[in-house]
């Protein structure tokens, strides 16, 4: 009824869509920053999308299966294995009792995202089971995994779960799921839309201009609080600034010597750094798989741009989502 963590990777955690509609109170939003892969993970799976998965960063965990269990994987480019079975991307897997799921290639990938039928037994708070590491509360005892950790399996098993259990019995994986060039229209460009704000104001125009001539590099100091990138330093005004600006996941800060950080999902609350701007809701989830090394370049667009290419997104999005759930009902009919 659970797994065990035999290697816990480097930054391990469980993640769902976070906590909304908090931030006054000081609460962080948290959640999987990328919110489409640990959706998608959960589609395979047949769980609801709410559900927690495990967000693994960088260098994944290796875990074993106490029982049989539907898993699948979602996120960047990766290679993973147990002693049977080649396990890839965007696919869903039937794990048996003792196997041992190893990663063994994650060079070009930030984060993958596990999803086991029927869900994890982890803690809550205020509707989520994301973990807040600040206040130690939600997903597994408000931290990140350690080795030996096992994690309870809540078996929340719908019909749809036992038919995937007797599908997959002999066969272990499906002979179908998202090919990764479906996804590429939202992975693969380095191109980030970026929101002008109040803040932007800040900035004169050759600073302006320098921030989106420039290409910029994911430095080894992204975590899940901000990305900061270095490239062409940007001068903002720091005179008569406020103490203390609201701040959401995308904005773009500016420290005293030029260099941008885009706070992430466990952002803090209120920042007084000048904000250059904020990036695309519907570009944020590609901005959770840029890894250490990986090339940005940022471009302004006004809100108008912006709403448009947010529905083209979620008409893509619906179509993607769709697809999983017409091949689902193909195979309940097997």
């Amino acid at each position: 009824m659970s797994i065990i963590i035999e290697s816990e990777g480097l930054f391990s955690s469980f993640q769902d869509f976070g906590r909304k509609g908090y931030e006054h109170n000081g609460v962080i939003p948290g959640g999987a920053l990328d919110p489409l892969s640990h959706e998608i993970a959960n589609r395979l799976v047949a769980n609801d999308k709410n559900e927690a998965t495990l967000e693994m960063t960088n260098r994944m965990a290796s875990i074993r299966f106490t029982e049989s269990t539907l898993i699948a994987l979602s996120g960047g480019n990766f290679k993973a294995k147990t002693e049977q079975l080649k396990v890839l991307p965007n696919k869903l897997y039937l794990m048996e009792k003792g196997d041992v799921l190893e990663f063994t290639e994650t060079t070009r990938t930030s984060r993958v995202y596990l999803a086991v039928g029927g869900g994890f037994e982890l803690d809550e708070w205020l509707g989520s089971a994301s973990t807040d590491f600040m206040s130690k509360i939600g997903g597994f005892h408000g931290r990140r995994l350690e080795k030996g950790d096992e994690i309870n399996m809540k078996r929340n098993y719908t019909e749809r779960h036992y038919k995937l259990f007797e599908n997959l019995e002999h066969t272990h994986q499906t002979n179908w799921g998202i090919d990764g060039y479906a996804l590429s229209f939202n992975y693969m460009s380095d191109v980030f839309h970026v929101i002008k704000n109040k803040g932007t104001e800040d900035f004169d125009q050759d600073a302006l201009n320098r921030f989106t001539y420039g290409e910029y590099k994911v430095t080894s100091k992204a975590n899940r609080v901000g990305m900061y990138v270095e490239g062409q330093p940007v001068k903002a005004f720091y005179e008569d600034m406020p103490a203390h600006q609201s701040v959401q996941i995308g904005t773009i800060q500016v420290k005293r010597d030029g260099t941008p950080i885009i706070l992430l999902n466990d952002h803090y609350t209120l920042g007084s750094y000048p904000q250059i701007g904020t990036v695309a809701s519907y570009h944020l989830t590609k901005l959770g798989q840029k890894h250490p090394g990986t090339k940005l370049k940022f471009q302004f667009i006004d809100i108008e741009t912006a709403e448009k290419n947010l529905i083209k997104y979620t008409n893509w999005l619906n179509q993607l989502f769709h697809g999983i759930e017409y091949r689902m009902q193909l195979e309940m009919l097997k």
